[in-house]
């Protein structure tokens, strides 16, 4: 009788553990984890790396050394540069902190008419471009060309030009009142949710209105005021469209455009560059440290935590003053501007006058018409370029800011810290310096001198925008909710379409229209990155100023405006009265 065979049966499964690992939200989580890490990394690795590489004297060769460091602090117009830097960032700060906390005060704290009204007009320059600011103040406020210096010569016959934006004091006039809405944004919240109980004792105890503000008052929301500062210091540092209009062309040198000339041109030294682009990011960096660490952790129990408003400080008589104040901020950031470029761009040759025989909208068939015979690439290739990158990167940045705001609160353990950290770090670097990364580690990649490269380095410098707009929310939604889902046998995917993401679409939709409206205004990455065919909107605004004249430049800067406006309005709508200032 035969026997049965008695070799055993091998098991060539994988092993459970294995099996469980290759999931859906593993994979895709994994997946973009690593994407992240290297588009964040990999960039500042090679900027520090090339930091230390030193040309020869013939330009082919490199040795490593420290010699593009001792040019920077040794080398007469960098070192210059350095310090002017120093000065705009350090006086920007002191302007832009005064007006944003004073504006925020008489918002939040006080009687003053219509100011719920005024405040979306506070806000707006936040949205708009620096650098289309300066165009506008250089029309309006240049000793030769500016309008307001040649309106006081026709009414007072005075000779010499009142104004004179062209050097560090306009860079710091522009920069202060465009990056005053940073600050609002910090302090209005914390003034908001106060509790009056000191204010009501000292106010009981006969101090007056301002003494009661600079006692208690403003001492209180002291951690939002040096959190909105330093952000205001870092992103001054990196600022590169405001001085490269009011500064560099009269001498006034600051490191962005140094790291601007040695970055491109027949003569550019990218090492150079990367080393002006470390000492940027890493003074950058400690601030931004001391932000999140220092400052921005430290609270007071007199503010949020209680269901309250503080009562509104009655101004008496003194409220039209505050009301004036603030219409006067909202003229001069946005509607003196806008309204100088309107007309600035409808004359063919500006001379510092409105000559309304001379008024043709010549100038917006140029820029905006690409079938137009004598149109300019430049303007309208950046039309197209931006709404393409604006579109295209707002939606993988949000897919991105989502998946990873999920990895960091959905799930536990070492990665979901290591991702948290390296969603802070473009935060801390300008674009400008990101941008030189960026341009070192891909030069010699078939992504060169194409969109992909500037959409790469708008989604790594700002994907953390809308992962913060993203974590707000999901930090406010129950883990129950996916939870059930899974046990009722839906996938990771299927719960993530149809539970998560329709709880968070507030805060996708208002992370991409604020993401849609950065891409369409960035210069500072896109001056870097990009080459002929690739230029953007706001490179053809810097191609027409540099290679033009102020009429087109004009008329492309308020197709930019308006299109920004729009952008305003509509997050307006998606996010509610109370976006970005809750």
């Amino acid at each position: 009788m035969a026997t049965e065979s008695t070799v055993p049966q091998i098991d060539v499964a994988p092993p459970r553990g294995w099996r469980t690992w290759f999931t859906q939200e593993n994979l895709i989580t994994t997946v973009v984890g690593i994407i992240v890490a290297v588009a964040v990394i990999l960039p500042l690795v090679a900027l520090v790396i090339n930091s230390f590489l030193v040309l020869d004297d013939l330009g082919f060769d490199t040795e490593w050394g420290f010699q593009n460091y001792r040019d920077i602090f040794q080398g007469r117009v960098i070192r210059k540069a350095l310090i002017n830097t120093a000065i705009i960032s350090t006086g920007c700060t002191i302007l832009a902190t005064l007006l944003g906390v004073s504006l925020a005060w008489i918002n939040a704290r006080t009687n003053c008419p219509f100011r719920e009204k005024l405040e979306p007009f506070n806000l707006i320059p936040f949205f708009l471009s620096p650098f289309v600011g300066a165009i506008a103040w250089h029309n309006l406020a240049s000793p030769k060309v500016g309008l307001l210096n040649n309106m006081a010569k026709s009414a007072f016959g005075i000779d010499f030009p009142l104004f004179n934006v062209n050097n560090l004091w306009g860079v710091i006039w522009v920069t202060g009142i465009f990056f005053a809405p940073l600050v609002y944004l910090f302090v209005v919240g914390s003034l908001r949710r106060m509790d009056p109980s000191l204010e009501d004792s000292a106010r009981t105890t006969g101090a007056g209105l301002l003494r009661t503000t600079f006692t208690i008052t403003l001492p209180l929301v002291t951690p939002a005021i040096l959190s909105g500062a330093i952000i205001v210091f870092v992103t001054t540092a990196g600022e590169f469209g405001v001085p490269f209009k009011l500064s560099a062309p009269f001498g006034w040198e600051t490191l962005t455009t140094q790291i601007f000339t040695k970055a491109v041109g027949d003569d550019a030294n990218h090492y150079l560059g990367a080393a002006m682009s470390m000492v940027v990011g890493v003074v950058t960096a400690f601030f931004i440290w001391i932000q999140h660490r220092i400052i921005a952790p430290r609270s007071y129990t007199t503010v949020t935590g209680k269901g309250f408003r503080p009562n509104l400080i009655d101004l008496g008589g003194w409220k039209w003053l505050a009301f004036a104040y603030n219409i006067f901020y909202v003229f001069v950031a946005v509607i003196l501007p806008i309204i100088c470029l309107f007309f600035v761009s409808l004359h063919k040759i500006w001379s510092g006058r409105i000559i309304l025989e001379e008024l043709t909208f010549w100038n917006y068939q140029k820029v905006l018409f690409f079938w137009w015979p004598e149109s300019i690439d430049a303007a309208t290739n950046g039309i197209i370029n931006s709404f393409i990158l604006a579109f295209g990167g707002a939606s993988i940045a949000m897919v991105v800011a989502i998946i990873v705001s999920y990895m960091i609160h959905r799930t536990k353990g070492y990665g979901a810290r290591v991702l948290d950290f390296l969603s802070v770090i473009p935060i801390g670097f300008p674009g400008i310096v990101l941008a030189m990364g960026v341009l070192v580690t891909y030069i010699k990649t078939p992504i060169y001198a194409t969109l992909w490269i500037l959409l790469l380095g708008y989604i790594t410098r700002f994907f953390p925008y809308g992962q913060r707009n993203i974590s707000s929310i999901m930090m406010a939604v129950s883990e129950e909710l996916d939870q059930s889902s899974r046990m009722a046998g839906a996938s990771w995917l299927t719960t993530l379409r149809r539970i998560t993401i329709p709880l968070l679409k507030p805060g996708i939709f208002a992370g991409w229209i604020l993401l849609f409206v950065i891409f369409l205004r960035e210069l500072s990455i896109s001056i870097i990155l990009y080459s002929a065919g690739t230029e953007t909107l706001s490179v053809g605004v810097y191609y027409l100023s540099n290679f033009e004249n102020e009429p087109m430049t004009s008329a492309l800067s308020i197709a930019q405006t308006v299109a920004l406006l729009i952008c305003v309005v509509i997050f307006r709508k998606v996010a509610g009265k109370e976006a970005l200032t809750a």
